[in-house]
């Protein structure tokens, strides 16, 4: 086999390899759709108006915590090297909270539901 022939075999399969490789992206972008598909169809479904509804009890909820109590977080002080207290950290602690309150917020817009014993099986 000569030079040139053994080029153009390899010529040859890089670029099958190359349309090999692009059937796989295609393939792995219609997996992941059929995924996120997958996944909505159990997800309970919401009009727009109700969308809009959650997002303004959402932002009552968060207006409504105290972000200005000082118990809220933990500061750690330190000294510079000019004698200048510092803060070294400071980390906002009361984060649950924060969720309990949006969630109690959220949680008034539904009704629970109740799951029928035969679904259980």
């Amino acid at each position: 086999m000569t030079k040139e022939e053994l080029q153009v075999k390899i010529g040859a399969i890089e670029s099958m390899i190359a349309d090999a490789n692009t059937e796989v992206t295609k393939y792995g972008e219609q997996l992941a759709g059929l995924k996120k598909q997958h996944a909505d169809l159990s997800k309970p479904k919401l009009t727009m108006a109700q969308f809009d509804q959650l997002t303004e009890l959402i932002e009552e909820g968060i207006e409504e915590f105290d972000f200005d109590d000082l118990d809220s977080y933990s500061i750690d002080y330190g000294i510079d090297y000019d004698n200048r207290v510092t803060c070294e950290s400071f980390c906002f602690d009361n984060v649950n909270e924060v969720a309990r309150v949006v969630c109690d917020k959220v949680y008034k817009m539904f009704a629970e539901a109740t799951e029928d014993d035969s679904d259980n099986s």
